[in-house]
């Protein structure tokens, strides 16, 4: 949704389009902050994005608002520009933002992109090599680093002579002769010590640093965990080659949160601007055909518990209540212990939690069963009882098939992130329809054990 802001903005933007008031619709874009643009480029037709892109006046401010775009629109726009106009904002980009652009292209048209770039591309090409979702796909190599023995006042002035050439500074970094990584420092630290210390004599030895394969989710988890504003990237020899900003953790955090979000929901990683109507279909059929074969075995269990159907009438009558309040303390359950999963706040305690979640769901259970219990027992005795069933113990027995439903679906809800995680499987699954259909599986077998034997 956007803001007032830049609902004025846009609003703006196209009424100067429609007058093609060239003039005023530069000016306005010269005005307007990059990342506002880059934020409002997908609300645009193709010819109206590239018409704002061609509006601004220079190729550095077209890289950044491209950069700040979404990266689908972004990279197709390159892809329908001529080469020479979509290389020459390539190298005027950050070499992390020209990587991702470029491996979302089409194969072909990114090698002859690259074959045609003068400056940057061995740098592009080098983080290419990385998956864009690891450490190494969102590093920048353009880092502050100098060797132990500068002097405070040497790196001050070697910050102001290359700071036009780095993406952001937050630390100076502190490296032997082979590069390696031995200390890190503040800029505080650089500018409130006097002129002649020495950056070893000032860097703290203990770095926090990843390699280029770790996943991007445990690098923003890091750099949440120690507060970092930059983190450094190393390769087996300890060797610096990047750093991660907190720019790019930020996203990292966003992506991650989306695709948590879209696969609770069973539809798909992302939401790609390039994706069809049939592609968004499949990815959610898929789901849909899980719960379709979920729910065919809970008409199973149903069939083969419903063997005398009049004392079995009451278990019937409660199956849509008991599958609603099951599945919403199972959700419950899992996404608390997914939250402390994802927090890395489990720790050893993986048991308590377990146990913790299931002596909450039998005693909520025990609640909405008793009262599950004194509305069943209301309604048959003002209704008339089917067959020779006696109130009172279909009530009680139903009441206690409700309670435990309940507890196990609370039980599975915890355990179920816990066990995605440990096989490999992305714990935002168990919160999903996968999960969903495990814990009304389960939930129903309960129910139905325990009230058909009461029954």
């Amino acid at each position: 949704m956007l803001t007032p802001k830049l609902q004025t903005l846009h609003r703006t933007v196209n009424r100067l389009f429609r007058r093609n008031a060239v003039q005023p619709l530069t000016n306005l874009l010269q005005k307007s902050h990059v990342a506002d643009l880059g934020f409002l480029l997908p609300h645009f037709s193709e010819t109206e994005q590239l018409g704002l892109v061609a509006h601004l006046k220079d190729e550095e401010r077209r890289a950044q608002v491209l950069a700040e775009a979404d990266k689908d629109v972004a990279s197709r726009l390159l892809g329908v520009m001529p080469p020479e106009q979509a290389v020459e904002l390539l190298q005027h980009m950050e070499p992390d933002d020209a990587s991702d652009l470029l491996q979302l292209m089409d194969e072909e048209a990114a090698e002859s992109l690259l074959q045609l770039m003068r400056e940057g591309r061995d740098v592009v090409e080098e983080l290419s090599q990385y998956d864009q979702e690891t450490a190494g796909g969102i590093m920048s190599p353009r880092f502050f680093s100098l060797l132990g023995d500068t002097t405070a006042g040497e790196a001050i002035e070697e910050l102001q002579r290359v700071h036009d050439d780095l993406e952001m500074v937050f630390y100076v970094y502190v490296v032997s002769e082979l590069e390696q990584l031995l200390g890190v420092l503040s800029l505080r630290q650089l500018v409130t010590t006097k002129r002649d210390t020495k950056l070893i004599d000032l860097m703290t030895s203990d770095v926090v640093s990843v390699t280029p394969d770790v996943d991007q989710e445990e690098v923003a988890k890091i750099a949440s965990r120690y507060g970092l504003l930059a983190v450094p990237v190393v390769d087996e020899a300890n060797k610096l080659i990047g750093i991660i900003t907190v720019d790019d953790v930020i996203d990292v955090l966003r992506e991650e949160a989306t695709e948590d979000i879209l696969r609770m929901a069973g539809a798909g990683d992302d939401l790609a601007e390039s994706d069809g109507l049939f592609r968004s279909m499949a990815l959610r059929a898929r789901w849909l055909f899980v719960v379709a074969l979920g729910g065919a075995a809970c008409a199973a269990l149903l069939a083969t518990y419903a063997v005398r159907i009049d004392a079995f009438i009451p278990v019937v009558f409660l199956v849509p209540l008991v599958l609603g309040l099951s599945g919403m303390i199972g959700l419950q359950g899992t996404t608390v212990v997914m939250q402390r999963l994802l927090q890395g706040r489990l720790g050893l305690k993986l048991a308590s939690h377990v146990l913790r979640q299931g002596v909450a769901g039998m005693l909520l259970g025990v609640v909405f069963g008793l009262i599950c219990a004194f509305l069943y027992w209301i309604w048959i005795a003002n209704s008339g009882t089917p067959g020779s069933l006696d109130p009172l113990v279909a009530s009680a027995a139903l009441g206690l098939a409700v309670c435990g439903a309940m507890a196990i679906s609370a039980m599975i809800g915890a355990v179920l992130p816990i066990v995605f995680s440990r096989v490999g499987i992305d714990p935002a699954l168990s919160a999903g329809p996968l999960g969903t259909i495990v814990v009304d599986l389960l939930a129903m077998l309960a129910f139905l054990a325990i009230g058909s034997f009461w029954l």
